[in-house]
């Protein structure tokens, strides 16, 4: 039986995860022309340097030949540049008038090059300014929250019985004595969030996912369109990265069934990034656990599916992973497993996951197809 292939143009790949591999290069490259005359060879020569450099990284045959065809460009520009000054020193003693001319158009090259550097300059140093903030949040959060964690006794099963147990009774009780009237009192704020609950109100955690880059905090947008951390940083600055956000129909305190968490899927590889990767075989394995730590109360989660998706229109009778936050009843959670299931991209067979378990979905962009999505769900581990 013929093994299926995967094309991208002209280009031909044995796995999916090759394809969407060369699919991302494809953006980048396309980014990358639309921006900039690659034919320069001011533009062409610091490309080159960057992509040496791993500055800007392609994991394709696609990536590797467009390297190629850009070190083609330094050096065929670079011969042609040595002819251009040979020629001109000729005009010089010929023509002064003429060589005036081309000290003009080199100003102007020097001028344009310079232009250049500084736009690659102000990127990187929006970049470098998110990076480090980013960084102070992490040192911020593992100081105090990591120690507590690694320090917290160990519980016997028959004790986590009973904590349980009683846990359980509490929240009963403590619903039937709730009234519409009533202000909820908010549980005491974990140490590790306090300074940056103090800095923005609108962290609702943390969530870090061990041997990945994704570790950042997770906000919740008080503004009208919930959606603000798309395109806006920690700081509430405008940002390409956005942020780690929650769904604003969400409620963290009186837990829904189903947190879900967005995150823009960034070729560097920042915020979820690097989801995708759960698509290939063994990497959600190797990677299970997940931990989402609310500024209230601390978590673990373990991966138990990687999906793909599509966002639809609201004309179209179709199911939306999306739309669930809350099962009021086991059929509702049943139902919600069932349809998931059918979504695995990995054909791994049911979910192991049972009414009651809390879920996580962890949500981005995909480019397989129109409207893409990618997630992934992990249930709390007590």
């Amino acid at each position: 039986m013929r093994e299926k292939k995967y094309k991208l143009g002209e280009y031909e790949f044995d796995t999916y995860e090759e394809y969407l591999e060369a699919e991302d290069d494809l953006k980048k490259i396309d980014l990358i022309t639309q921006e900039v005359d690659i034919n320069d060879i001011d533009v062409a020569v610091r490309l080159y340097t960057r992509i040496r450099n791993k500055e800007i990284v392609f994991r394709s045959k696609v990536g590797v030949n467009f390297f190629m065809y850009l070190s083609d460009i330094v050096a065929n520009q670079s011969i042609a540049m040595v002819e251009e000054k040979r020629t001109e020193e000729n005009l010089k003693l010929k023509n002064k008038k003429s060589a005036r001319k081309y000290r003009i158009a080199g100003i102007v090259c020097v001028l344009a090059a310079v232009g250049l550097f500084g736009y690659f300059s102000y990127a990187s140093y929006l970049e470098e300014q998110t990076a480090l903030e980013m960084k102070r949040l992490q040192e911020m959060q593992n100081m105090t929250g990591h120690f507590i964690r690694e320090e917290a006794p160990k519980q016997n099963s028959d004790e986590v019985a009973i904590a349980d147990s009683v846990e359980q009774e509490t929240e009963d009780n403590s619903k039937e004595e709730q009234t519409d009237t009533q202000v909820q009192e908010l549980p005491e704020i974990l140490p590790e969030f306090v300074e940056m609950h103090e800095e923005n109100p609108d962290i609702v955690g943390w969530l870090e996912i061990e041997g990945t880059v994704i570790n950042y905090p997770v906000l919740q947008s008080t503004e009208d369109d919930g959606q603000f951390y798309l395109t806006h940083s920690f700081s509430r600055k405008k940002d390409k990265n956005g942020s780690l956000f929650m769904d604003d129909r969400n409620d963290f305190v009186n837990r829904d069934t189903n947190l879900i968490i967005y995150g823009h899927n960034m070729k560097s590889g920042a915020m979820f990034g690097t989801l995708k990767k759960y698509l290939e075989k063994g990497y959600l394995e190797e990677h299970k656990t997940v931990t989402f730590d609310t500024i209230y109360e601390r978590g673990t989660y373990e991966v138990i599916g990687a999906f793909l998706s599509e966002v639809s229109y609201q004309d179209e009778y179709t199911f939306r992973y999306y739309n669930f936050l809350n099962a009021s009843n086991e059929s509702e959670y049943e139902a919600f497993l069932v349809n998931v299931a059918q979504l695995d991209a990995l054909k791994r067979g049911p979910l192991d996951a049972k009414y009651g378990d809390e879920l996580l979905t962890l949500s981005t962009c995909s480019g397989y197809t129109e409207e893409g999505r990618m997630f992934i769900i992990a249930k709390k581990v007590k």
